[in-house]
Formats: structure tokens, sequence, C-alpha cells
């Protein structure tokens, strides 16, 4: 699986301890020994080797020979031995980790890494939340997430931590103010539809959108379904098998600027309708309709990328998969302090990482990363010379 990543030269990746520089220490100057970039970055290379949990990331430190220990600035003892970082120390310092600042600082290194693998190219980005399902307690409940992920390879860019599902709208803008968006395109389900956020995105950060409208906005919704939809022939089609079903889609886009004056969503150009039909083994065939708006025009996007953006923006939903299922976010029992929102950053560094580098089964990828501990480093832009780096 590692021949599959490509170049692992840590010359050609940002080195991750520049970026973690920026996060601040949350203990006490007395009694320190080992640096916070020392613990991050044992962290980091137990996640991208697969770690699950607080215990696994010390279990991964414990295994590290000394000379690993030193490439990731753990300090020697007076007595010349180099000691990973204990369960505890690791669980206080994510516990009172500044969460804000790691996902910053995770997201611009990971943002670094985009554009490296994929440069020139417009991104689009989606917006989209997922509950930590195991972090909730009697007195505090679960916690949630708000993520803005590339699509393509999954990158996360931003996160922040939200109250609750009904809340994420409220997030919308302080999660994409820090990003440079300039001309890029940004999806978001009919949640985030929302005529404030969807002009800030617009006038503010001059980006693009691709927004669902669904029937719970009966003014956009019975807009849209009211174009004369059968005047407009069919302008791109698309189908798949796979995961047990068969799926096909067909795309007619409409210029609404004129047509829908005033009322129109702000800044929309298009609307979008997707036919879906969807047959899974065994079961009768469903067939749904899906509209949408976007400031694109019809010289900026043709139907079939529009249809990629729709479509990519599930690339969100497939992200929490691995996450649950690679990572075991969802059987995640974490739930102190800001620990749970620093484990699912963690986690988003290593898939991120691994999958700007081209991999494609993540599970497969940590795993051989397990084997071969020394391989995480240069995934995370760190030299390591054993002969150099010395006990």
């Amino acid at each position: 699986m590692l021949a599959k990543l490509g170049p692992l030269n840590p010359d050609d990746v940002a080195d991750l301890r520049f970026f973690l520089e920026a996060v601040p220490d949350p203990r006490s100057r007395r009694g320190r020994w080992y640096s916070l970039a020392s613990i991050l970055l044992v962290c980091a290379a137990a996640a991208v080797s697969g770690a699950r949990s607080i215990d696994e990331l010390a279990e991964w430190g414990a295994r590290a020979d000394a000379g690993l220990l030193a490439a990731l600035d753990v300090r020697r003892h007076l007595l010349h031995w180099r000691h990973a970082p204990s369960r505890s120390a690791i669980g206080r310092v994510l516990e009172r980790l500044d969460a804000d600042a790691l996902d910053a600082a995770v997201g611009a290194w990971l943002a670094h890494r985009h554009t490296a693998a994929a440069p020139g190219r417009r991104r689009v980005i989606a917006v989209d939340g997922k509950a930590l399902r195991g972090s909730a307690r009697l007195s505090r409940p679960r916690r949630h997430l708000l993520s803005a992920v590339t699509h393509g390879r999954p990158v996360t860019l931003a996160q922040a931590e939200v109250g609750s599902k009904t809340n994420e709208t409220r997030h919308f803008q302080p999660l994409l103010a820090p990003l440079d968006l300039d001309a890029d395109v940004v999806t978001f389900d009919a949640l985030h539809s929302v005529k404030a956020n969807v002009a800030w995105l617009v006038e503010t950060k001059k980006a693009h959108y691709v927004a669902v409208i669904k029937p719970n906005q009966p003014t956009a919704w019975a807009q849209l379904d009211g174009l004369d939809w059968h005047a407009v022939a069919i302008q791109h089609t698309a189908s798949n098998k796979g995961h047990g079903r068969r799926e096909s889609r067909s795309v007619k886009t409409l210029a609404i600027a004129d047509n829908l004056g005033g009322i129109a969503f702000p800044h929309a150009k298009l609307a979008l309708r997707v036919h879906r039909r969807r047959k899974a083994t065994g079961r009768k065939e469903t067939r749904e309709t899906v509209y949408a708006v976007t400031s694109l025009d019809a010289h900026q996007a043709k139907p079939a990328e529009l249809a990629s953006h729709l479509r990519g923006h599930w690339i969100v939903e497939a992200q929490h998969h691995i996450r649950d299922r690679t990572f075991a976010e969802d059987a995640s029992t974490v739930h102190a302090g800001n620990a749970p929102r620093v484990m699912a950053a963690l986690r988003n560094l290593a898939i991120g990482a691994l999958k700007a580098l081209g991999a494609t089964n993540i599970a497969k990828t940590t795993r051989a990363i397990r084997d071969q501990p020394e391989r995480a480093l240069p995934i995370l832009g760190i030299t390591y010379k054993p002969d150099l780096n010395g006990t």
C-alpha cells in the first residue's frame, strides 16, 4: 500500500512542526518536560499510523525507538534515554488544548498540502456537520462539529464545534471567515441555504456557491418547481452501479436572473434540477427530484461540472465514514474537556495527509504504516535519519 502513495520525500512536504508552533501551550511553565510540539507530533504520527484512542496514541509512542522520538523533538533525559509521553500526560494536554488553535494549525497545513497536490485548480469545498456520538454524558449532550472539506481528495480546511445540529447555520460564517475563498466554489445542503450566509459568501468572500433547496424553504422551492422545466432538454446524464444498487441521474439547468427578478436567491445565476432514479437489489425503484441554485453562470460551469459539484458534496459523508469505520470515532468514549474535538482534528490530519498522497484505502494504508512506524514521519514533513538522530 505504501508504494502507491507516491513520493515520501519530507523535503516535498511542509514540516508540520512549523504549523503546530502557533498552538498555545495550556500548561504552566513549571514542571514541563515535554514540549507541546513534541506531544502533538507523537499524536499526529500515531494518528497517521491508525491510532484510534488516547491509549493507542500513547502505545505508539511507547513502541517508537529513540531515533523516532528524537526526530519528533522528544527531549533526552539526563541519563541519556528518551521516553515518550505517558497516556496520562497526553490525555491532560488534549483535554486542555486550545481546540480552535489546533484546528486552525491543522487546517493551514492541510490546505498547503492540498494546494501542492493540485496546484492552480479551483477548489470546491463542502460544508457539513457531524456528531461525535460517544462524547455524550448525562450532564452534557454529544459534541457536534461543523467542517469545511475539499471535494475530490478530502482535506479538512476548517472545523468548529457547534452547540447542536440546529445551531450549525450560526457557525457557517465563523467557520469560513479565516479561509481565502476567492473564486472557490462552496457546496452545502438545505440546512445552510440561508440567504444571509449566501450573500456574505459571494459579497465578502468573493466565492461561488451551489446551494440545495428543499421544501422546508417553501418560497424558493415553489419558485424553482414552477419553472418551465418541460421546455428544457436534458443536458447531462450519468449512471453508476455499486454497493448493491443502480443509480442514474439527469440534469437540467436554466438561467434564472431574468426569470425570478428580485425574488431570486442572492446572486443566483442558474437553477438546477437533478432527477435521480435508484434501484437497490430486491427493492422497488425510487425517484427523487432535487433543486439547487448557483452563482456560477453557464460560461463558468457546464451542466456536467455542476452535477459533479452536487454529487461531490457527499465526499464529506465519505470522510465521516472513514472516521467512524477506520478510526472508530462513533465508538470513542473520549469526552473530557476538548479531547473529543482534538481527537477529531488528529483524524482529519491523518486522512487529509494520506489522501493528499493518493491513498485510496485509508484502513490498509494506516495498517502498513503501523508496521513501519518510521514511514509516518516523512508524511508529516519530518526528516528521519536513524544514523543521525541518535539515541
